[in-house]
């Protein structure tokens, strides 16, 4: 006979959900001010304001859930097949909490009548989040959405850094495509050198250095440490 337990088994996950769902409900309330202050340090804001209006957004019908997006605007010269003249919109930067506490920090590209890229999104970031990950990540996020408003515009021209950055986060960021989750590029290149170690490609010690070299370029570089110096 199964003698009856006294522990909650639901207790400890739903200890963890209610402290992640407080501190990313503290950000929601409070990210307006730090992405404002950061969007206004950011390279490429400056220049980019006067021509495009931008919003930060909350939703109470939606929990843990803000918007970073910059307007419509016409683009001069460009019809659509109709006629009319062609239309631009974003680019669109959002945090969003999952059911069980996780944070997604999504960014989605520029969209136009006349041009399109080929991911539907990027996703910069998922996983249990605090307050003060979200808040310091800000910097690097509202980077990461300008430099795609500049990489994504057929109208604008990127500098080095925006188009390094973007191409950078393309290789390490899993991608929606075509309503598809694709894991990054560069994990699938890494698989592969893997393989060849083990296979017998390399010999001797670069066999035995090969994964552990491979591990730690991508552990330290696959994060947010290289773009943080990129302007």
């Amino acid at each position: 006979m199964t003698a009856n337990s006294t522990t909650n088994i639901w207790t400890a996950a739903d200890k963890d959900r209610l402290k992640w769902t407080m501190d990313s409900d503290e950000f929601v309330r409070l990210g307006k001010y730090v992405i404002e202050r950061r969007l206004g340090e950011t390279p490429g804001f400056a220049e980019l304001d006067p021509y495009v209006s931008h919003y930060v957004k909350t939703d109470p019908k939606i929990p843990g859930w803000l918007q970073v997006r910059f307007s419509n605007r016409p683009m001069p010269g460009r019809r659509t097949i109709k006629g009319g003249i062609a239309i631009e919109s974003g680019p669109t930067l959002v945090y969003s909490r999952g059911p069980s506490g996780e944070m997604a920090v999504i960014m989605y590209p520029v969209k136009a009548d006349v041009a399109e890229v080929t991911e539907d999104a990027i996703i910069l970031r998922i996983g249990f989040l605090d307050y003060w990950d979200l808040y310091l990540g800000v910097r690097q996020d509202m980077r990461d959405l300008v430099a795609y408003a500049y990489a994504t515009s057929i109208d604008l021209k990127p500098s080095w850094g925006q188009s390094l950055r973007v191409k950078w986060l393309r290789l390490t960021r899993r991608q929606i495509i075509d309503d598809e989750h694709h894991y990054p590029l560069i994990g699938s290149v890494a698989w592969k050198l893997v393989k060849m170690a083990g296979a017998g490609s390399f010999t001797g010690i670069s066999r035995l250095a090969a994964p552990a070299v491979l591990g730690w370029f991508v552990g330290r570089y696959g994060t947010d440490w290289l773009t943080s110096w990129i302007p």
